[in-house]
């Protein structure tokens, strides 16, 4: 009947309406479930990288890369990966060029690309640095070269950047030049700070050698003479880690104040006790050093993940005598090396007769046992 069939029209329609409705319920609240889903692996982090990486490459191939001062190195080209977001500093060097570095801002999930050409090392001279007070921390080039007052070889002629700070005292900085095949001296006297705005934090860690971070970004490496200066910070809060391979990150917060100087140290708890490591530095600085006669870098140098064993261990640098020491490393070592590097002997030009003068001397008395003979041959004739 036609009733019959507009209710069963309306019927159908009303089904259609509903699974309608229930198809487009299903929809909004997958799409709602997966923004939930996406927000909350923003939120915590699952699902994305918190960390990033460093591609590095140089002309000629096969030079050493280190990051932030030894917590990483390899050979070009390569990729350092699972580096934490923020500022680090990459060194590149090879034998008989001299090493560049670079300033890299990581973000996280990205890749950030080094790409150097090193200039040969080609009549090199060098700077003898001075300050008082002594023992001031010194950069050339913005790379660190230890404590003054010392020697600094190895640096190609031109222009360089000479920096050196010393907590409660202002920042010397001065740009000198390197003329090939001489050390040039310098000398630095550092001016107090009077009320300064700023403060300044000093580390130490045990062992030496590792990589100090402020905020994220790497502000140098504990060293083994002295302790580490980080200077002219604005006063407030700031996350302080240090960190070394093969040991477990010491992390503290710090409050810096106006004028204030504090004092860290950090004792790093070995994480694998079948790692040693090792510090090695030279008198002059920048010199080549050769771990079983292969290329590890330049002085100030930090060798981490070292595995037990026999090494050998070279440092050379043009117009001094190599150094050599040799020796078994054990398990949780941490090792020090110290060149005291000693000029070559200038050689002076030996005065000789030569044969020429041998020969004239021959000659003359040949001449005149040659001359008494025929005199006394015409005096018999006559």
């Amino acid at each position: 009947m036609p009733g019959d069939s507009c209710t069963e029209q309306k019927d159908m329609f009303s089904q259609r309406i509903l699974l309608a409705m229930v198809v487009l319920a299903a929809l909004i609240s997958s799409t709602a479930m997966a923004e939930m889903t996406i927000q909350a692996s923003i939120e915590t982090g699952k699902g994305f990288s918190q960390t990033g990486s460093i591609y590095v490459a140089s002309t000629p191939a096969g030079a050493s890369a280190i990051l932030d001062g030894g917590a990483g190195s390899l050979l070009t080209p390569g990729t350092f990966t699972g580096v934490e977001p923020g500022m680090h500093v990459v060194k590149i060097s090879r034998q008989g060029f001299f090493p560049r570095y670079a300033n890299v801002k990581v973000t996280a999930g990205s890749t950030e690309n080094v790409i150097v050409t090193l200039d040969p090392v080609s009549n090199p001279g060098g700077l003898s640095i001075s300050s008082d007070p002594r023992g001031a921390s010194l950069y050339v080039d913005d790379r660190y070269m230890g404590k003054t007052d010392q020697v600094v070889g190895n640096l190609a002629p031109g222009a360089h950047t000479v920096r050196i700070t010393e907590a409660g005292y202002l920042a010397w900085e001065k740009s000198v030049t390197v003329t090939g095949g001489t050390i040039t001296p310098v000398s630095a006297r550092l001016d107090p700070e009077i009320s300064p705005p700023t403060g300044d934090i000093l580390v130490a860690s045990a062992p030496p050698g590792a990589a100090v971070f402020i905020n994220g970004d790497y502000r140098g490496s504990t060293t083994p003479d002295d302790l580490l200066d980080i200077n002219d910070l604005s006063p407030g809060q700031y996350t302080l880690v240090v960190r070394k391979p093969g040991y477990l990150d010491f992390q503290t917060t710090v409050s810096v104040e106006p004028g204030g100087v504090l004092q860290v140290m950090a004792p790093l708890a070995g994480s694998n006790e079948g790692i040693a490591s090792a510090e090695i530095t030279s008198n002059p600085a920048g010199a080549d050093v050769f771990i079983n006669s292969a290329y590890a870098g330049v002085t100030p140098l930090s060798v981490n993940d070292v595995s037990p064993g026999n090494y050998t261990v070279e440092v050379r640098l043009d117009g001094y005598s190599p150094f050599s020491t040799s020796g078994n490393v054990m398990a949780g070592q941490d090792i020090r090396i110290f060149a005291a590097l000693q000029p070559l002997p200038t050689q002076t030009p030996t005065r000789s007769t030569g044969p020429g003068t041998f020969s004239l001397l021959v000659t003359v008395c040949l001449s005149g046992f040659l001359g008494i003979f025929v005199l006394k041959t015409r005096r018999k004739k006559d």
